[in-house]
């Protein structure tokens, strides 16, 4: 059976952010594990193995339909410029809101919370963009 040449737009943009979640499960995973090593930070019931790739896989799905927008009305060079200003903007809104004034900026939930979001958008401005224009990486 010959593989089919061209792949659909869609279809490419959504595999594509179906193996960068992949990967970003696994980096979020390994985040988590070795945040709570160092920080010894244990009461976040709400972040266990089970969540992290769930979520992050449903926000790669929308991030495909976000992708395809973009790609096909303005360029993916936008898409980068417009991940790059929501990650910052996500993170800023994650040490903001630290509720103890006098506790770092990145501890607890927030520390988590902040890395998932930074290891999340660097996987989806460099992986995203190369899986989607890649030739053979669907065949």
């Amino acid at each position: 059976m010959r593989p089919p040449k061209d792949f659909p737009l869609f279809t490419k943009a959504l595999l594509a952010c179906v193996l960068t979640g992949f990967f970003a499960s696994i980096a979020n995973g390994v985040y988590m594990i070795f945040y709570r090593a160092v920080t010894r930070f244990m009461p976040a019931v709400a972040f266990n193995f089970l969540s992290i790739p769930l979520v992050t896989m449903i926000v790669f799905i929308a991030l495909g339909v976000i992708f395809f927008m973009f790609v096909r009305y303005f360029s993916s060079s936008a898409f980068i410029i417009a991940l790059i200003i929501i990650t910052v903007g996500c993170v800023a809104i994650a040490t903001l809101l630290n509720g103890h004034p006098s506790a770092p900026a990145f501890s607890g939930n927030h520390g988590l919370i902040a890395g998932f979001v930074i290891i999340s958008g660097l996987l989806s401005i460099t992986l995203l963009p190369y899986f989607y224009k890649h030739p053979r990486i669907f065949i």
